[in-house]
């Protein structure tokens, strides 16, 4: 089955619309947020998905709460030590990456991504969520698109900052990471 561009603009259309009328009702979860940033980030940065990392601090992680576009479903609950991958960096340096490889923060998840721009979205020196966006394309994403992305954001993370508390809260804790598999040890037999 084929989808028409003009089905897929009425779905975005009815997400936002749900999307904003919970906000402004005052019941916005991270869902709402995401989706309504999902919708609007494209028109300005074209890219084939989305994912928005989280950080815990429990475990020194960022995770993968909120995910859109191409392998999304695959995309959410990616867990990725700090420091590690382009969002554990970026959550750690504070610093954008621009075409980074998208295997570093998704592994096989990104079998057809190819680039990434990866931004930190920081609030009264917290950061609040690391915003990755991804493309098909390889070397997608140019330096415009980073300062873009570093003028919006302030507002991102201000807009985030309650949504994330809200779904801390109602979702508990990030899923725990894996214990690293101990090495293998070659024994000699008498």
């Amino acid at each position: 089955m084929k989808v028409k561009a003009e089905d897929v603009q009425l779905d975005d259309g009815l997400l936002a619309i749900s999307s904003l009328t919970r906000a402004l009702g005052g019941q916005a979860q991270l869902v709402d947020v995401g989706s309504l940033l999902w919708i609007l980030i494209r028109q300005i940065v074209p890219c084939d998905a989305m994912a928005l990392f989280l950080p815990d601090d429990e475990y020194e992680n960022v995770v993968v709460r909120f995910a859109a576009g191409a392998q999304a479903h695959a995309l959410r609950g990616v867990s990725r030590p700090m420091a590690t991958g382009a969002a554990g960096w970026v959550a750690v340096s504070r610093m954008p990456l621009v075409n980074g490889e998208p295997v570093l923060d998704l592994g096989f998840r990104a079998e057809s991504l190819r680039s990434s721009v990866v931004v930190p979205l920081i609030e009264s020196d917290a950061v609040v969520a690391v915003l990755g966006l991804y493309s098909k394309e390889l070397l997608a994403f140019t330096d415009d698109n980073v300062r873009l992305l570093e003028l919006l954001a302030p507002n991102l993370a201000s807009s985030l900052i309650d949504v994330v508390i809200a779904d801390e809260d109602a979702l508990g804790p990030a899923p725990r990471p894996l214990a690293p598999v101990a090495p293998l040890r070659l024994v000699r037999s008498r």
